[in-house]
């Protein structure tokens, strides 16, 4: 999920809760919305800058509709600063899906919404290779140079390629490859291939698609071997013990209808989500067999 996605939504969902309803007309232990972000959902930006214009944008929204009281976003880093930052209440949070799993039962989350795109929910990742080395199985692999679209090799990702390995009775990744490299950004990751400079990589199917708009090339340069089924990488939550409050309720209203709004139509867009669709259980059911 590009997660950075979601931090521009809330300041979207911030601007339309602020314009429907003032937070003077609010109980007065509602007043103050809480919005946490893990830092791990972050992709191409740097957390100071995010939180700066986070900030910024508060601002702005806070002096152009006279808001007398203020939303606070809190960016934090592992579960021990994730669990100290709710036992001070929240409205929502972003988790990634490791996360989510891990504290599910230590605070009170209540998923809410994931990405949909292509008509699917979560992301689909491709494992890539270039066309022009004849690669068609996994096994081909050894001993090459692997990149990897991730925050981590704790992620999805890795988690994927790892059943990938072990379904073909293949040694561990790290001794398998020669060299595993990880970064956010899809230019980063599947470049290298593209020119040859590394044998596979995997990336998002939406990062995929967006890089071959932008270079047609790589349609016929790249080839895929291997693609995973749809993987939630992240998270919406909301407060579990707020399940009555104002707060609560419109952010139910908002985040789904997204996409009927021409402004948040286009973020989403550009992000490469069509929609925020309702969590289902279900939808964990992929992921879970990474685990397996």
């Amino acid at each position: 999920m590009n997660l950075l996605l979601l931090l521009q939504i809330f300041l979207f969902l911030t601007l339309t809760l602020f314009s429907q309803k003032t937070q003077n007309n609010l109980p007065e232990n509602e007043k103050e919305i809480k919005v946490i972000f893990s830092k791990s959902s972050f992709h191409n930006i740097k957390t100071e800058d995010a939180h700066a214009t986070s900030q910024i944008l508060a601002n702005h929204i806070k002096k152009l509709k006279n808001i007398k009281s203020d939303f606070k976003v809190e960016i934090v880093t592992g579960d021990k600063e994730i669990l100290e930052s709710c036992s001070n209440g929240f409205d929502m949070i972003l988790l990634t899906t490791e996360e989510y799993l891990r504290l599910k039962k230590k605070i009170p989350v209540e998923p809410f919404c994931v990405n949909y795109s292509n008509s699917l929910y979560g992301y689909v990742y491709h494992l890539i290779v270039n066309s022009n080395d004849k690669i068609t199985d996994i096994s081909q692999l050894k001993g090459e140079t692997i990149y990897i679209q991730s925050n981590s090799e704790d992620q999805a990702a890795t988690k994927w390629l790892r059943k990938l390995l072990k379904d073909a009775k293949l040694k561990a990744m790290d001794v398998f490859f020669k060299e595993i490299i990880f970064s956010n950004k899809a230019t980063n990751v599947l470049l290298p291939v593209f020119f040859n400079k590394a044998k596979a990589c995997i990336v998002t199917n939406s990062s995929f698609n967006l890089l071959k708009e932008l270079n047609p090339g790589i349609s016929n340069q790249t080839k895929v071997i291997y693609s995973s089924e749809p993987l939630i990488l992240g998270i919406t939550c909301l407060n579990s013990q707020n399940t009555n409050s104002d707060n609560n309720k419109v952010m139910q209203e908002i985040l789904p209808t997204m996409h009927e709004n021409q402004y948040g139509k286009q973020l989403l867009q550009l992000f490469g989500a069509d929609k925020l669709i309702l969590f289902k259980e279900e939808y964990l059911k992929s992921y879970y067999k990474l685990l397996e």
